[in-house]
């Protein structure tokens, strides 16, 4: 799905978006991955690194740290829970509001060549993102980065599965997705809003596998006090939810499907060759 996705993006010119995009998807899912990840204004060597960003064990603490770092920008001091770790989402929060003091930090820190070279590839994944939370989670992992040791990024076998459901993909980031989502809420005489977080939490940022990312657990456990649910009886709301999206998302799901595979994946040896060297 990924070879496909990838393929009808560079035919239908999305190409500098993809590029660009590499370095959200790079610190938001796998922060670790950020050692290899390069922006080359070339095909081949983006697609590469999205194929093996795919085959990662996911990594979200970048992720959990910038989220709540950015809410504290805002304003919402909810996100402290009195400990200790509180500090580091206020160092992250700082950063959002004086990023070229922060990078400059960056640059006088005495740390080793790999440290370095996570921070330098955060830095310019910082430049290509938009929205101020995506440019939070390259700073947050600038900083996990400098304050500890950088975990090794770990691989598993992509899986296959010609049932991928691909109506996921129609989420609250689209104007049919967040459509049907709020629709759906309706029928259920559920908070729309509401209803709109739990589509990312349970369904969007599902992943392969993840590795321990304390970081992105106090998020989620932050934003359920946030909805005022607990974990268990909001993901029983999305359970409600879910066939209800999916059906009114149908029309929509079969259009994208046809879209996606109205073009050849790419044929290169380069997937088959990365398959090979990691596993």
């Amino acid at each position: 799905m990924t070879r496909q996705a990838v393929a009808y993006l560079i035919h239908n010119n999305d190409f500098d978006w993809m590029r660009k995009r590499l370095a959200v998807l790079t610190f938001e899912e796998c922060w670790t991955y950020g050692l290899e990840v390069s922006y080359d204004n070339d095909e081949h060597i983006i697609s590469e690194h999205i194929y093996k960003l795919v085959g990662t064990v996911k990594n979200r603490n970048a992720a959990g740290l910038g989220s709540l770092a950015y809410a504290l920008s805002e304003g919402d001091e909810s996100v402290y829970d009195g400990g200790s770790e509180d500090r580091n989402i206020k160092i992250i929060a700082e950063a959002i509001k004086r990023h070229k003091d922060f990078w400059e930090w960056t640059k006088n820190q005495d740390i080793t060549d790999k440290q370095k070279t996570l921070v330098e590839k955060a830095d310019k994944g910082f430049r290509k993102a938009g929205w101020p939370w995506d440019r939070a989670f390259a700073q947050a992992a600038a900083y996990l980065a400098i304050k500890d040791d950088i975990p090794d990024t770990i691989y598993i076998q992509p899986k296959s599965d010609s049932n991928f459901p691909l109506w996921v993909a129609i989420d609250k980031h689209t104007q049919q997705g967040k459509a049907a989502i709020r629709e759906a809420a309706k029928q259920i005489n559920f908070n729309a809003n509401k209803a709109l977080w739990l589509s990312f939490y349970f369904e969007s940022a599902k992943c392969n596998d993840i590795q321990f990312s304390p970081w992105w657990e106090r998020e989620v456990k932050w934003r359920m006090k946030k909805l005022e649910l607990d974990y268990e009886e909001a993901r029983q709301t999305w359970e409600r939810l879910k066939p209800i999206v999916i059906d009114l998302l149908k029309e929509e799901t079969e259009k994208l499907q046809e879209k996606l595979f109205s073009v050849k994946p790419i044929k290169s040896s380069s997937y088959n060759n990365i398959q090979q060297l990691l596993f």
